[in-house]
């Protein structure tokens, strides 16, 4: 698994590439293994954990590539690249000290006792190759071209390559012959991996481990058995990646319910009468308030034919409303309409918000990534015709992204600021898509701030304070509409087409399959507004077709004027997000996230 996901070849540049590429060959031996018993499993699970560890630094360090060496020789601190190797030499010992992995570690070679049997499938085990066996050994080239005497001077480091050949068609695969001594490999594996961490910028830590996170999560893929033991695994070690894999299971669980067997989880449904439901109110400041020149607000980012206008006010907010729970306090409450007289309509409907509610409940404390609201249940609105989803409000009040930057009265959040939020919110449908779900419906009228912006103006400290929203903690909600990744039942049309309809890829419109590429589109639009602060309403037209409009108007027009405002590298990020279409596949969406994420982490205004 891990020399598939590393792309690790005869290439490898350096001396720490060539001890990362023998580590990552040496781990293949462990995870091999299989037919070991429950505990065992567990115990070899958290082996792959550790060795995703190691795979994903490798490979965001560019290891392999010799990245890392480069950057370490232009280090003013030469202990930095000495205690990388003192690491990685540790590592590698550690990993195939054959005398040490059976005396120390607990381990034996198959046949001699011990908890599996890594044969039994009836195949040879995998020998490397004589060019990986190489790798694993400092070149002759690498020597002559001056390596420090604390890398190679230690004699039978490392082996040849007839003896690495040797020892491995000797040792074929590991078994777990004590537990307990092998708990103290996993430890000294964990350590040797918090140490090469510590490589890392702080700022750029969070994102490397989700990177990992999701890898583990998504080589599981649907497999219930392979997420159940990562979520044992990584139990009192790895809370996120406990929690992640927890409700992917969940996830999964409910989506291959047949339809025949779904019962209403009694404890989520929230009874009509329990609500006090607000009016709806416009999601926009009246049409008739012209935008103040020069005031910093949303005109302030214009293009082409729209400086100092205004687009359409929105109707009031049908799908979405506040209101106030008897015991939970405040609530916000997302609807979805329903036909009275078609009941197997009804009974799908009421499918998809229990489950809805299932994966949200609790998810705001359990996955803090996707940044959502701690979802109460879903009740029957019978007068009205609709289902509600009834999520547990930050504050009594919030305004949504969209409302905020169209506000005239409100100035543009500094550089920074947007470009955090840019990030957060990259964060979160990554963390969305590790688990296999959909948004469908990201725009920026489905991203809110607690509380609105006008009631937060009140504890400002100053007058010119009050005047810039604070956009640090947003919430994504419009989970009405989201989907499984492969979720092919009724589609909730959405109450405002006008908003939703813009962020929409056009192979979307055009009827295909939703899949996570029209997502990363769809991020790329809310990028672009952040960049520009201003509503893509102002620049959308009724006759622009879904291409047109990205072709003509998005990529030829806003795209380009985006760098000025907020930079190269944001505006390349954009680009990025909005190159993604209907080919792309899921795991080659799942690496641009990866990308999009890391690359706005690392941005410094």
């Amino acid at each position: 698994m891990a020399a598939e996901l590393i792309g690790t070849t005869v290439g490898v540049i350096g001396f720490l590439g060539q001890l990362f590429d023998g580590c990552v060959k040496a781990y293949g031996y462990f995870t091999a293994a299989a037919h070991l018993d429950t505990d065992s499993q567990r115990l070899m699970c958290k082996v792959r954990i550790e060795e995703m560890r190691l795979v994903v630094w490798g490979r965001e360090w560019g290891v392999a590539e010799g990245r890392l060496e480069a950057h370490l020789r232009g280090e003013q601190n030469p202990q930095l690249r000495r205690l990388a190797i003192q690491i990685m030499q540790e590592l590698h010992e550690t990993v195939t000290d054959f005398k040490k992995l059976q005396g120390r570690y607990g381990l034996c070679e198959d046949g001699d006792g011990g908890g599996g049997n890594a044969q039994a499938n009836g195949h040879e085990p995998e020998m490397p190759s004589p060019a990986a066996a190489a790798a694993t050994s400092p070149s002759p080239s690498l020597s002559k071209k001056g390596s420090s005497a604390d890398e190679t001077s230690r004699p039978g480091r490392f082996k040849t390559e007839r003896g690495w050949r040797k020892e491995w068609g000797l040792r074929t695969r590991w078994v777990i012959a004590d537990k307990d001594k092998f708990t103290t490999l996993l430890r000294d594996l964990k350590d040797f991996n918090d140490g090469l961490e510590r490589l890392f910028p702080p700022s750029q830590l969070p994102s490397f481990q989700r990177a990992w996170t999701h890898r583990l999560l998504d080589s599981a893929q649907r497999d219930l058995a392979q997420l159940s033991l990562l979520e044992t695994a990584s139990s009192g070690t790895y809370p996120q990646l406990n929690a992640s894999a927890n409700l992917k299971r969940l996830r999964i669980n409910l989506d291959s319910r047949p339809q025949s067997a779904f019962r209403p989880t009694l404890a989520l449904k929230v009874p009509r009468s329990s609500l006090t439901i607000n009016p709806p109110v416009a999601t926009a400041p009246p049409a008739h308030r012209q935008q103040k020149q020069g005031d910093g607000g949303s005109g302030g980012s214009g293009g082409s034919g729209s400086r100092g206008t205004r687009p359409p006010t929105p109707p009031a907010d049908l799908r979405r409303c506040q209101g106030h729970h008897d015991t939970a306090g405040d609530v916000v409450v997302e609807w979805v309409d329903y036909d009275r007289d078609a009941i197997e309509e009804r009974v799908a409907h009421v499918r998809r918000m229990d489950d809805l509610a299932r994966m949200m409940h609790s998810a705001s404390r359990c996955h803090p990534d996707l940044h959502s609201i701690d979802c109460l249940g879903y009740t029957d609105d019978a007068a009205n015709s609709r289902y509600g989803l009834v999520y547990k409000a930050p504050a009594s009040s919030y305004s949504t992204l969209h409302a905020l930057i169209s506000s005239p009265d409100l100035k543009t959040p500094d550089l920074d600021d947007r470009i955090r939020l840019a990030h957060t919110l990259a964060v979160a449908l990554w963390s969305l898509h590790s688990l296999d779900w959909l948004h469908k419906s990201l725009c920026s009228f489905n991203i809110t701030f607690f509380p609105s912006a006008f009631c937060a103006a009140a504890h400002a400290p100053t007058a010119t304070a009050a005047l810039v929203p604070d956009v640090s903690n947003p919430y994504l909600i419009g989970f009405d509409a989201s989907r499984p990744d492969t979720d092919t039942a009724l589609s909730v049309v959405p109450k405002n087409p006008s908003i939703d309809s813009i962020h929409r890829h056009p192979a979307s419109a055009r009827g295909l399959p939703y899949c996570k590429a029209f997502d990363v589109y769809s991020l790329g639009l809310v990028l672009l507004e952040i960049g520009l602060w201003k509503v893509l309403q102002a620049y959308h037209r009724p006759q622009h077709s879904a291409d047109r409009w990205r072709d003509k108007v998005v990529m030829a027009v806003l795209v380009p004027g985006l760098g000025s405002k907020v930079g190269k590298r944001y505006r390349e990020t954009v680009e990025m997000c909005l190159q993604a279409d209907e080919h792309m596949s899921n795991a080659e969406a799942a690496k641009i996230m990866g990308r999009v994420v890391s690359t706005l982490e690392s941005i410094r205004v």
